[in-house]
């Protein structure tokens, strides 16, 4: 079933690294240099800002997010020519390069690891650019509900052969992988918005129960889960995690989304999000009131397992 990986169990970035294989001066490729021929990968399904979506540049885009109870999702990518158009068939081969599993450690400081191969399947290891064409489409078969929601993995894909092309440095890695979150994953959620700044009363408008969202990691110990007020911006939950024990949880409407989501609508904040959670982390509900500049909101999410 070809999904969006929401898998919000880790992210999962995929490293597809070039080694021995790239040929001098192959480091800096301009995918869009149209005077040579230049083979990069694209990941079409879940990249940012270009259709490029791999190298380090575009490390997120690899983020797998998928949900964690699905069996099996097909994420979809391709091996493209960049520059001329080949006049002959072009045989390219695809595989895993462990060694950049930590490429993106200096950045982020999370170690992953390499997904073991009981959690995807590649689809075929080997195509062929045909001539006059631009790219191959290849699939990888990506295993949610067998993730260890608890770490964090990274498949590194590579060009491995192109039939003697350059094959691009910079844009011939896709980073697929999961970040591992003890708290990732599908969770119910209810919504209460109270129209008024003490939560007196019935709930408004706006307010629902029995609905489900996933938790999104953003590392380690932080998450994103959206709230149920107005256009729907995300909390950055953060929390310590002492071998397995969780505590000092702290929330805020996520820094990058506030303004767009309410600054820019006229929404302030009065009162900050406050977090209770229980003792054995499967019920959290997060309150907080905001002025929508004619009237208060007391908003409250509740998420449980």
């Amino acid at each position: 079933m070809k999904k969006y990986f929401k898998i919000i169990l880790p992210l999962i970035a995929v490293a597809l690294g070039l080694a021995s294989c790239l040929k001098q001066g192959a480091m800096n490729v301009d995918p869009n240099d149209l005077t040579g021929k230049v083979v990069t990968l694209q990941f079409i399904e879940n990249g940012s800002g270009t259709t490029i979506n791999s190298g380090m540049q575009y490390f997120s885009g690899g983020a797998l997010t998928y949900p964690g109870t699905d069996e099996k999702d097909t994420a979809h990518y391709n091996v493209a020519i960049s520059g001329v158009v080949p006049s002959s068939d072009i045989a390219v081969t695809i595989g895993v390069d462990q060694s950049k599993v930590l490429d993106h450690f200096s950045t982020d400081s999370i170690a992953y690891e390499l997904m073991p191969d009981s959690l995807y399947d590649f689809v075929a290891t080997s195509g062929v650019i045909k001539a006059g064409t631009a790219f191959v489409p290849m699939e990888i078969v990506f295993y949610p509900s067998k993730i260890d929601i608890t770490k964090s993995y990274m498949l590194p894909v590579v060009v491995t052969d192109a039939s003697g092309q350059t094959i691009s440095s910079n844009f011939g890695t896709i980073y697929f992988h999961v970040i591992g979150n003890p708290l990732a994953g599908t969770w119910g959620w209810d919504f209460i918005r109270k129209n008024n700044q003490d939560g007196s009363g019935a709930p408004a408008g706006g307010s629902f129960t029995g609905e489900t969202t996933v938790f999104s990691p953003v590392n380690p110990t932080s998450i994103k889960m959206p709230t149920g007020y107005y256009v729907q911006p995300n909390y950055l939950l953060t929390f310590k995690n002492a071998a397995g024990v969780l505590s000092e949880f702290n929330a805020v409407i996520a820094p990058d989304e506030i303004k767009g989501a309410f600054t820019d609508n006229g929404i302030t904040m009065v009162t900050q999000p406050t977090v209770v959670v229980n003792a054995d982390y499967t019920h959290i509900t997060i309150n907080y009131v905001v002025f929508n500049g004619s009237a208060f909101r007391n908003c409250t999410d509740i998420y449980y397992k």
